[in-house]
C-alpha cells in the first residue's frame, strides 16, 4: 500500500477504534433515544409578601443649607464668622458699609416729608378754592410714591446685614472685609444643625418609588464609621424623576445616635417599603436565559412536557429573583434542575 495513503488512513483508524473503546470487557456502546424524558427538579410556586429591602447609595449632606448673602451690593465692613464655627440663629454674621444706604434712607424720609406739608397746604387752598383738585390728587399720589421709595430704602437697610436664618455651622466664606461685593452674591455657605439635620438622598427606580411611603425605616451603612448601622426614616419623596438619571430621589432623615456626621460622608442605604406588592422567588436554577428585564423559565405541563415561558422580573437577590405575581397566573410550579436542557414541549420526568 502507497505510505502517504496509509498516513492519511491512521487517524480515521485511530478515531474509530476510539469511537468503539469499552470502559471494560463486556460493555457495550449506548446511545440514550433522542426522545428520551429530561429529568428535572420540579419545585412548588408560593406567594410571598416578604419585604425586599430597596438598597441604593449617595453622600450625606445637611437637611438646611443655605447660601447666605446681602441684598444690595457694598463694601463689607464686618464678618463676625469663621469657617467651622457654630453659630446661633439671630447672630449677625457680616454687614456693609452703612453709609450710603443710612442717606437713601434720610432722602426718602425727607422728600415724603416736604410732600407731606405740601398736600397739607394744597388741600386747605383748595377749601378755599385756590387750588384745583388736580394739585391735591397729584400730591396725594406724589406722597404715596414717596413712602414707598421710603419703605424700600428702609427694607434694604434692615438687610445690609447678614443674621443667621438657623443655628448651626459655617461651612465655607466667601468674602473678607474691605471687599466691594455684589447684591446676591454668597458671603456664607452654612448648614444647620441639630436633630433630624442630615440627610441621605438617594435615586430611587419608578417600579420601586411606588411602594415607598412617607416615614418607611431605612438602615444606612456610613464607611466613615466602619460600615456601622445608623437608622433613618425617608423624610421625602421627589413627585418627579430627575430628567438627567430618570430616578426619583428619595430623602433619608438620619438618627445619628451620638455620632458625629458631616457633609460628604458616604452612606448605602437598605430602605424597607411599608406597601410590598405580592410576588414569588424563583431559585437563579429556574432562570434559563434573560434579555433586559425578562428571563426565560420552564414550568410542567399536565402531559409531563415542558412548557416555555418569558416572564419580567422586578429585582435579583443573592440565589433567587423576583417575578411579580401577575407574570406567573395558572402555573404552580416551575422547573429547576435540568432547566437548562429543555426545549418547547420536551418530555421531562421529575427527580
Amino acid at each position: 500500500m502507497n505510505l502517504r495513503l496509509l498516513s492519511a488512513l491512521i487517524p480515521f483508524l485511530l478515531l474509530s477504534l476510539t469511537a468503539c473503546k469499552t470502559d471494560y470487557p463486556g460493555q457495550e456502546a449506548t446511545m440514550a433515544p433522542a426522545d428520551a424524558p429530561v429529568p428535572v427538579k420540579v419545585v412548588p410556586l408560593a406567594l410571598s409578601t416578604e419585604v425586599i429591602p430597596i438598597e441604593a447609595g449617595g453622600a450625606i449632606g445637611a437637611k438646611e443649607e443655605a447660601k447666605l448673602s446681602f441684598k444690595i451690593g457694598g463694601i463689607i465692613s464686618q464678618v463676625n464668622a469663621k469657617e467651622g464655627q457654630y453659630v446661633r440663629r439671630g447672630t449677625v454674621l457680616a454687614r456693609l458699609n452703612a453709609t450710603e444706604i443710612d442717606a437713601q434712607v434720610r432722602k426718602a424720609r425727607q422728600a415724603a416729608e416736604k410732600l407731606e406739608r405740601d398736600l397739607e397746604r394744597a388741600k386747605k387752598l383748595y377749601a378755599e378754592q385756590a387750588a384745583t383738585l388736580e394739585q391735591v390728587e397729584g400730591l396725594t399720589t406724589a406722597l404715596e410714591v414717596a413712602i414707598s421709595d421710603l419703605e424700600i430704602a428702609g427694607f434694604n437697610q434692615a438687610y445690609a446685614k447678614i443674621t443667621a436664618p438657623v443655628s448651626g455651622r459655617i461651612v465655607k466664606r466667601f468674602a473678607e472685609r474691605g471687599e466691594l461685593i455684589g447684591p446676591g452674591n454668597p458671603v456664607f455657605l452654612m448648614i444647620g444643625e441639630g436633630s433630624g439635620s442630615y440627610v441621605l438622598r438617594v435615586g430611587v427606580a419608578d417600579r420601586d418609588v411606588l411602594t415607598l411611603a412617607m416615614g418607611d425605616r431605612a438602615e444606612v451603612k456610613l464607611d466613615a464609621y466602619q460600615g456601622a448601622i445608623v437608622p433613618a426614616v425617608i423624610s421625602e419623596i421627589a413627585a418627579a424623576a430627575d430628567p438627567r438619571t430618570g430616578t426619583f430621589e428619595v430623602e433619608l432623615t438620619l438618627n445619628p445616635e451620638g455620632r458625629t456626621l458631616r457633609n460628604g460622608f458616604i452612606g448605602r442605604a437598605k430602605v424597607f417599603p411599608s406597601q410590598q406588592a405580592k410576588h414569588y422567588r424563583l431559585p437563579l436554577d429556574a432562570l434559563v436565559e434573560g434579555e433586559g428585564r425578562y428571563v426565560r423559565i420552564f414550568y410542567p405541563d399536565d402531559q409531563g412536557k415542558a412548557r416555555a415561558k418569558n416572564v419580567r422580573f422586578t429585582r435579583l437577590l443573592d440565589d433567587e429573583f423576583v417575578v411579580p405575581e401577575a407574570e406567573l397566573t395558572g402555573i404552580s410550579e416551575v422547573i429547576t434542575m435540568g432547566a437548562a436542557y429543555l426545549t418547547e414541549g420536551a418530555a421531562i420526568q421529575r427527580q
